[in-house]
């Protein structure tokens, strides 16, 4: 079986870099700093087995909607408290607050990777 990468929307590229560093040896991560006119998602159920959607300001909201129901599970990630209770009613979507200490990023991201990844093996 072909393992399914995870996507990683991070215009900054510091949380992709952490997750590469920390979970690169289990998962392949596909990382966009910013989508392309030619990106084209319409096969991304195939490719990919969930998606981390890093928002650091309402711009990448552009992005986002490229990607939302588009039957990926979805994990949006933010430091900004208001962005994510924005998105805490909306359905098939996780939260993730990224202003946490080190070592709990690593273990929500851990179990995000287990609740969503096919391929994640702790």
């Amino acid at each position: 079986m072909e393992t399914k990468e995870v996507l990683v929307y991070d215009n900054q590229h510091g949380f992709s870099r952490f997750l590469k560093k920390q979970f690169g040896k289990e998962i392949n991560f596909k990382v966009y700093k910013k989508f392309s006119s030619e990106d084209n998602f319409d096969n991304i159920q195939e490719e990919y087995s969930f998606i981390f959607f890093i928002v650091y300001s309402g711009e990448d909201l552009f992005d986002f909607i490229k990607l939302q129901r588009k039957g990926v599970p979805i994990v949006v990630c933010s430091f900004n408290k208001e962005v994510l209770y924005r998105f805490k009613n909306i359905e098939d979507i996780s939260l993730l607050d990224i202003s946490a200490s080190r070592e709990e990023l690593i273990n929500n991201f851990q179990m995000a990777l287990h609740t969503h990844s096919e391929t994640y093996v702790n």
